[in-house]
């Protein structure tokens, strides 16, 4: 006989929201800017100046994008606080 393939009960929204709230908002930002920071240095290095204007405009589209399909939660829980 085959096992059951019902759907496990997905978490509360609340503990998916509570995954990542250990993180402080400057640990945010540190995820956020330190990537970038890198990048450009290594694109500067090399010399490759067309990738130093394109990757950030690339990697804040992705940021907010990212956060416009999650609603904002790292900054709409720092207002709930």
């Amino acid at each position: 006989m085959l096992p059951s393939t019902e759907p496990e009960a997905a978490p509360p929204l609340e503990e998916k929201r509570r995954k990542f709230d250990w993180i402080p908002l400057w640990g945010w930002v540190l995820i956020f800017l330190v990537p970038l920071v890198i990048s450009e240095v290594m694109f500067y290095m090399v010399g490759r100046t067309v990738n130093m204007i394109l990757f950030p405009l690339a990697w804040v589209g992705f940021w907010f994008i990212i956060m416009q399909r999650s609603g904002w939660p790292i900054l709409k829980k720092r207002k709930e606080k």
